[in-house]
């Protein structure tokens, strides 16, 4: 599929009026109207159709004509994917789609007969915006790179157009494996936001973080942190330092520089995000605060950092006692774990007869986990030369498995 602007050559004389007939007058239009506004959009459809049809066969203005596809392949786009329903799910209706793709084409064509680039624009728009849906990205660079093109050309296209084809052109070419021209698309946004809202603002601050994200997720991480930093100044002026905006940065960030091996840079992030949190959260969301506590010290345990590790799992358990079940148990196994990568066998033990008894207490009690926490305290047993309570432990193991598979079987 060659461009577009390339292929198809602009004719700007206006096709002749008929005043004897118009939109207006088109009783299938009038039909679809009334289908729509009672919800049935199959009628409509098929009157839209049957309008653009005989709008075709009395020569109305070109213009007209366009506006009519325009609206077909809308409904269409409605029908094929419904509000809320997410691009590549198995929800989309792509025979519907490919529809709309090609009234669309239809309507790119017509487009050359008249002298209104706005609704060529509008056909590329609404064409990219079918294959942002179908995951096309090939057809999507192309007609993007087109829309740009001509959109710099009419004066009175509003930024934020430019903005979502610059967008949509940067998605497709990182698609299609070309990721440094999508750095580049990208920069052209970024710039573009910059000279309509300015460097500080939101908006800016928003397309920053998305880009940093992208750039996180194709291993980019130099550009990633710089993207990022900058986002999460943005952010921390216009939203505060402990707004969702800002954490989410942080959070990347610190990502990002764990990816890289720059563990006590992340470690300092992570630590900085538990302490937005703390500050947005406070007492009111006392569990939200304790599940970050604990992922954070899972961080410092790989990260051999076993003094904050045990900080932080002792502050999520006292979170976690509020309500016990499986996070506490788990918890109380993991600074258990803790205990044992320091030497400290005898503590590893009692947090590790605290989780057996969370274990027990479940309800239903978790069988499973209880039989290999059981066999885990015998190990520790053994290592401490408690031969008698090892050989117990792993007795009563044996018999907490065997009642897991009948629990399993039943």
């Amino acid at each position: 599929m060659n461009g577009f602007l390339k292929t198809l050559q602009w004719s700007w004389t206006r096709a002749p009026q008929r005043e004897s007939w118009g939109l207006d007058r088109n009783w299938h239009r009038s039909e679809a109207a009334r289908h729509l506004k009672s919800g049935n959009f199959a009628d409509a459809e098929r009157h839209l159709s049957l309008a653009a049809r005989e709008a075709d066969d009395t020569g109305i203005a070109a213009v007209q004509r366009v506006e009519l596809r325009l609206e077909l392949a809308g409904l269409q786009r409605q029908l094929g994917a419904p509000s809320g329903v997410v691009e590549g799910t198995a929800q989309l209706d792509v025979a519907k789609l490919r529809e709309a793709e090609s009234t669309l084409r239809e309507a790119v064509i017509v487009c050359t007969q008249a002298s209104d680039s706005t609704l060529y624009l509008r056909s590329l728009d609404a064409l990219a915006e079918i294959f942002c849906l179908l995951e096309d990205y090939p057809a999507l660079e192309e007609i993007a790179r087109d829309a740009i093109r001509l959109g710099a050309s009419v004066n009175s296209q509003d930024p934020q157009s430019m903005d979502i084809r610059l967008q949509r052109l940067a998605m497709a070419q990182d698609k299609n494996g070309r990721f440094p021209d999508a750095m580049k698309t990208f920069d052209q946004a970024i710039a573009l936001r910059e000279k309509r809202y300015g460097p500080g603002h939101l908006e800016t601050g928003n397309l920053l973080a998305e880009v940093g994200r992208i750039c996180r997720v194709r291993g980019v991480h130099v550009q990633a942190q710089a993207y990022l930093k900058r986002a999460l100044q943005i952010h921390e002026a216009q939203c505060g330092t402990d707004s969702i905006e800002a954490l989410a940065d942080v959070q990347q960030l610190a990502g990002s520089l764990e990816d890289t091996g720059d563990l006590d840079g992340a470690a300092a992030q992570y630590e900085r995000a538990l302490g937005l949190k703390l500050r947005k959260l406070g007492c009111e969301n006392i569990d939200e605060v304790a599940e970050m506590q604990y992922s954070l010290a899972c961080l410092h345990v790989g990260w051999g950092h076993y003094s904050r590790a045990r900080e932080l799992l002792s502050e999520c358990i006292g979170a976690f006692k509020r309500s016990g079940g499986p996070r506490l148990a788990v918890a109380y196994e993991s600074l258990a774990h803790v205990e044992e990568r320091e030497g400290r066998m005898s503590f590893a033990l009692g947090e590790m007869e605290k989780a057996s008894k969370i274990w027990e207490k479940c309800v239903p009690p978790r069988l499973e986990e209880l039989a290999r926490n059981l066999e885990l305290r015998a190990d520790l047993s053994d290592h401490l030369r408690l031969r008698v309570e090892a050989n117990l432990l792993r007795k009563q193991a044996r018999h907490v498995a065997a009642a897991a598979e009948d629990q399993a079987v039943t």
